[in-house]
């Protein structure tokens, strides 16, 4: 019984000598991420309006952004932005969230590092994450549309996110959440559409 199991063995392995290897040889050889695989989250600024719907839609609280207003053409200048990758878990609805495709999932899975504080991560790492993994990808998004290069990228390539312009009703205020009018408000199309009962003032005292 001894030999026959050792034959049996030796069998299985002379026939998988030639067969195409199932293992890659990392870190030389990567395998190819699929388009909508869960793996880092990754910025990119030019798409970026500043309407923080990435912010709301995280279950974990871990994107921050502060923005500032512009008086020239009505837009919100991004003054932080930053993800907390120790808390992140990669549920990717931020990234359905996004109306511009700002914020892509498919950036690298190797990203281990010593220092825990390194996970969190500012404007500047982002953008420097996200710059780098255009580079090394013929300048092609996550999600396969063509990236602008350096010296011929157009900054904020959504709508603006406040000012003349910045609502649509399809979209909302600069990309965020459509808001739902409230019974008996003008564009109301619910069923059973029906006013809203008279203000405390003008209630007739109960009998």
């Amino acid at each position: 019984m001894f030999g026959i199991g050792i034959a049996r063995g030796m069998l299985l392995t002379l026939r998988h000598l030639f067969k195409q290897p199932f293992t890659f040889q990392y870190p030389e050889e990567r395998r190819p991420i699929p388009e909508n695989a869960r793996t880092n989250l990754l910025w990119f600024e030019e798409r970026c309006t500043g309407c923080s719907t990435c912010a709301q839609a995280c279950p974990d609280g871990c994107i921050l952004v502060q923005t500032s207003p512009n008086a020239e053409d009505g837009t919100l200048n991004i003054d932080r932005y930053e993800i907390d990758f120790r808390l992140c878990m990669y549920c990717g609805l931020c990234v359905e969230a996004c109306p511009y495709e700002a914020i892509q999932a498919g950036g690298p899975y190797d990203d281990a590092v010593y220092d825990f504080g390194a996970l969190y991560r500012d404007k500047h790492a982002l953008t420097a994450m996200a710059q780098e993994y255009l580079r090394t990808h013929d300048w092609t998004y996550p999600i396969g549309k063509v990236a602008p290069k350096p010296e011929e990228r157009d900054l904020r390539l959504g709508k603006a996110s406040r000012g003349v312009g910045a609502f649509t009703p399809d979209v909302g205020l600069g990309g965020g959440p459509t808001p739902i009018p409230m019974a008996g408000e003008k564009g109301d199309r619910r069923p059973g559409n029906v006013a809203p009962p008279p203000s405390s003032g003008n209630r007739a005292p109960s009998s």
